[in-house]
């Protein structure tokens, strides 16, 4: 029995190889009936032929001139007035238009507003803890007042030691002093 199989080769050569199973004495001869016939060595060539177009590509693009140049202006604002027009030839430096600033000092005008009227909110709540703080300065000072006083009273009884006296005073000028800052506090936020 012989099988027939069919092999691709490197580039695109096949060949037929016959196997006989059966017979060994017949092999050598195949052998070489197969090296000689069965593979071709030419190189599959690709020629260019003239013929109808049957695709096209479309791109779309900008055609600019080799001389094209695009000018920004350093600040913002609207255009007042051209000093060129088209085709002039012009030289480095020269001034091509005026530009209206109106829009930037506005815009400055505008936030000097806005951060006078943030301090103006934060300046009312400042000017209302120093309020307090006067009225706490104020309580605490009649306080002290009270109790050194009464301590006052007592001393010229002969009650109580000298140290509870002093202390007594110490205090009441702490709560004076206190309540001055607090007035001059309160004054320079307004």
């Amino acid at each position: 029995m012989c099988n027939i199989y069919l092999r691709k080769w490197d580039q695109l050569c096949f060949c037929i190889q016959i196997v006989c199973f059966s017979t060994m004495r017949f092999y050598p001869f195949i052998s070489i009936l197969f090296i000689v016939v069965s593979c071709k060595t030419g190189n599959e060539k690709i020629s260019p032929v003239v013929e109808n177009i049957t695709e096209s590509v479309y791109a779309s693009g900008i055609v600019k001139s080799k001389n094209q140049y695009q000018a920004f202006s350093t600040v913002n604002g609207l255009i007042q007035e051209i000093f060129v027009s088209e085709g002039d030839t012009i030289s480095e430096g020269a001034p091509l238009m005026k530009v209206l600033n109106e829009s930037s000092k506005l815009n400055t005008y505008n936030a000097r507003l806005a951060a006078d009227n943030a301090d103006m909110f934060v300046n009312t709540d400042k000017l209302n803890e120093a309020k307090v703080a006067i009225g706490t300065a104020t309580s605490k000072m009649k306080n002290d007042s009270l109790l050194l006083s009464r301590q006052s009273s007592l001393w010229s009884q002969g009650i109580g030691s000298r140290v509870d006296f002093e202390q007594k005073q110490l205090a009441y000028k702490n709560s004076l002093a206190n309540y001055q800052v607090a007035v001059i506090h309160y004054r320079e936020l307004k």
